[in-house]
């Protein structure tokens, strides 16, 4: 049986506190969200820096990383000149500091309305090779945990379970369906009262604890 939300708002600290003990990667972690946004911001990164955050995504999973594809990113962003990944992370860094700024969240996208910030962020990052859109939401959370969550299969079918978000995880991730995921996301963490990375620490226990193996 899905767990309910308030099943696990009444659970929260458990789970965050049940993720630092068992996640072999809680430390590293816990340092790369407390100092590798400003880091990004400041400049004061190299190409391991981005290049990490694109092995945590799939690495993270432990049991079940898909190598060939992990291999076939990771290849394609070492392969990438330098001034490509300042770029590109320059870019989403303006964008959205742009939004946090004017308080853009949501175009309507009807007659000559800009597109929303984020969305500029995800075109400038998924301009790096073998970067996605799910792969991009991975280094958008590490600019800002609290507004936008990492997507990936796990984290979407927790969400969907917990919220109206449609529960098939999309074949192909656009920023469409990552804006669908990220209103669930956002109404959820309020609901369970829970910062971005505690939201993402919930996410991953409630996966391990009804999910996996499924």
């Amino acid at each position: 049986m899905d767990p309910t939300p308030a099943e696990v708002a009444a659970r929260a600290d458990e789970l965050v506190e049940t993720y630092r003990e068992t996640a072999p990667f809680y430390p590293v972690e816990a340092e790369a969200v407390e100092s590798l946004g400003d880091a990004f911001r400041a400049g004061d990164y190299g190409r391991r820096d981005v290049e990490w955050v694109i092995r945590w995504y799939f690495r993270r999973r432990v049991d079940a990383i898909d190598h060939a594809e992990r291999r076939a990113v990771e290849e394609a962003v070492e392969d990438a000149a330098p001034r490509e990944l300042r770029g590109a992370l320059w870019d989403a860094i303006d964008a959205l500091d742009e939004a946090a700024r004017d308080g853009e969240e949501r175009s309507d996208g009807e007659g000559d309305a800009p597109r929303p910030a984020h969305h500029r962020a995800l075109d400038a990052l998924t301009d790096l090779p073998g970067v996605d859109v799910a792969v991009a939401s991975a280094l958008l959370w590490f600019l800002d945990p609290d507004r936008f969550p990492v997507v990936g299969d796990r984290e979407w079918r927790v969400v969907a379970a917990l919220t109206d978000l449609d529960a098939g995880y999309p074949d192909r991730m656009t920023p469409a369906a990552y804006d669908r995921y990220r209103d669930a996301s956002r109404t959820l963490a309020d609901r369970l009262d829970v910062d971005g990375w505690r939201f993402y620490m919930v996410i991953q226990r409630v996966y391990a604890e009804a999910f996996e193996g499924d």
